[in-house]
């Protein structure tokens, strides 16, 4: 990395650059270790179940999504399935560019991508948490727990989730320091990667706001562009799908035929709730359990937490809550990053410093092998 590209690297992390790589790396480590002992137990487990999504711990870390990107970043949108306008084009644009400098193929650049990103998610969460306690402790907590989240193995994957965490965590220390022109560029980079990133405009507005009430006559150019970014980011390529497919809002249409129509997320949790008490897959039990844990940890969030990340992350799982089928909510709900800050309150405390990021890390592994062998849907 070039000198000046490392300076402006420590602008934005503050510290030695070298000194907070080193921090975070055992807990990078240990993830990818976790990664390695799912994928030898869904080895030793295979024929076990008999799924009808098929067992796809052959596919490696481009299972389930990471054989769509990299269909998408060699064949394009126009020769994949229809189904493919789904996924958003940040991550592919990103494994083009590093695809046509690396040696290898598209999966090994798809593969270093999220990797590095998960690397430099850790750093910003870190930073972040830093940030706004200004406890050292709690911060270098926050990099392990982020680390072994039950769906953090997609981290490891070829999924779009690492670099979409890295720009949203960073757009929220930028947030926290007022730097609109990282703001701007983060939360259109997490909008053209995942639609969720739309969702940034929340907690933009809510400093917007803040601000606002504090001097009403003074409403900066930046901040206006900021609530922009996002819209932007995402109606790029809607708008660009939708002319190309002919097919309005052809990318959410997509998402409809595999997710279900919108339906109301409260009720769509009580009905699952009923469904576990008169008999239900094993799916949907997890994704039940799922919801209701979720829902406590954002009542934690609101109260211990910025209004801005409370919002961010409820808004995150209210939309993927809002649909018939919840599969994949657990990744869902890593999107909406703040919810690992209520975990990361509880494990604070003395009888749960150890316990929560040891069941977390059994979740892990459990959910990353039964993606492998087909059971879960990631």
């Amino acid at each position: 990395m070039k000198p000046e590209r490392i300076k402006s690297v420590q602008r934005i992390l503050g510290g030695n650059f070298r000194h907070e790589i080193l921090s975070v790396l055992p807990a990078f480590a240990v993830s990818k270790c976790l990664v390695l002992l799912a994928w030898l137990l869904s080895k030793l487990f295979s024929g076990t179940f008999d799924t009808p999504n098929g067992e796809r711990f052959d596919r490696g870390l481009m299972a389930w999504d990471g054989d769509w990107y990299a269909s998408i970043v060699i064949n394009g949108y126009d020769n994949v399935l229809i189904e493919g306008i789904r996924f958003f084009p940040g991550y592919v644009f990103a494994g083009r560019f590093f695809d046509f400098l690396i040696p290898g193929s598209a999966v090994v650049s798809l593969v270093l991508i999220a990797n590095v990103a998960s690397l430099i998610t850790l750093l910003a969460i870190k930073k972040l948490v830093f940030v706004e306690s200004a406890n050292e402790e709690l911060a270098k907590r926050s990099v392990w727990l982020l680390s072994v989240f039950p769906s953090s193995f997609v981290l490891t994957w070829a999924y779009a989730e690492s670099l979409f965490l890295a720009f949203s965590i960073f757009c929220f220390l930028a947030l926290r320091k007022e730097q609109w022109k990282i703001v701007i560029f983060c939360s259109f980079a997490a909008a053209l990667i995942r639609p969720t990133g739309l969702l940034l405009t929340i907690p933009i507005f809510c400093v917007v706001l803040e601000n606002w009430k504090i001097n009403q006559r003074k409403m900066l150019f930046q901040p206006i562009v900021a609530l922009l970014s996002g819209v932007v980011g995402s109606g790029i390529y809607i708008l660009w799908a939708s002319l190309h497919f002919d097919q309005p809002f052809a990318p959410i249409k997509a998402q409809e035929s595999l997710r279900g129509s919108f339906v109301d997320p409260f009720s769509r949790v009580i009905k699952g709730v009923g469904r576990v008490a008169t008999g239900s897959t094993a799916t949907e039990t997890l994704h039940v359990i799922s919801a209701l844990l979720l829902l406590v940890l954002l009542v934690k969030l609101f109260k211990d937490w910025p209004l801005r990340y409370g919002l961010f992350s409820s808004s995150c799982i209210l939309v993927a809550l809002g649909a018939e089928n919840i599969n994949s909510l657990e990744r869902y709900a890593l999107n909406g990053f703040p919810i690992i800050l209520s975990v990361l309150l509880l494990a604070s405390r003395p009888r749960l410093r150890f316990a929560v990021p040891f069941v977390s890390a059994c979740c892990m592994v459990s959910l990353c092998v039964f993606a492998w062998l087909g059971v879960y849907v990631p």
